[in-house]
C-alpha cells in the first residue's frame, strides 16, 4: 500500500465526519423548525433557537475525524 491510498482514506474519512456533522446540524435545525410550527398553530410562543449538536457529542464525527486525520499525517513521511 503506497502513500498515496493512506491521504486518500484519511481525506475521505474527514471528509465522511464532516458530512456526519452538517447532517447532524440539519436535523436539528428541522426538527426545531417542525417544534416552532406545532407550537406556532397553537399560537403559544416557543423558544426557536435549535440546540445544535457539539462536535465531541457524536462518537463517529470525532473519531472518524481523529482517524482520519492520523491516516493524512501517516501518509506524508518525513524524507530521512
Amino acid at each position: 500500500m503506497g502513500n498515496n491510498f493512506y491521504k486518500s482514506l484519511g481525506t475521505i474519512l474527514i471528509i465522511i465526519s464532516g458530512l456526519f456533522y452538517t447532517i447532524e446540524r440539519i436535523s436539528a435545525r428541522i426538527s426545531s423548525s417542525i417544534i416552532v410550527a406545532a407550537y406556532a398553530s397553537h399560537g403559544t410562543g416557543v423558544d426557536n433557537s435549535p440546540n445544535y449538536p457539539g462536535f465531541f457529542d457524536n462518537f463517529y464525527v470525532w473519531f472518524l475525524f481523529f482517524v482520519g486525520f492520523v491516516l493524512l499525517v501517516y501518509g506524508f513521511p518525513k524524507k530521512a
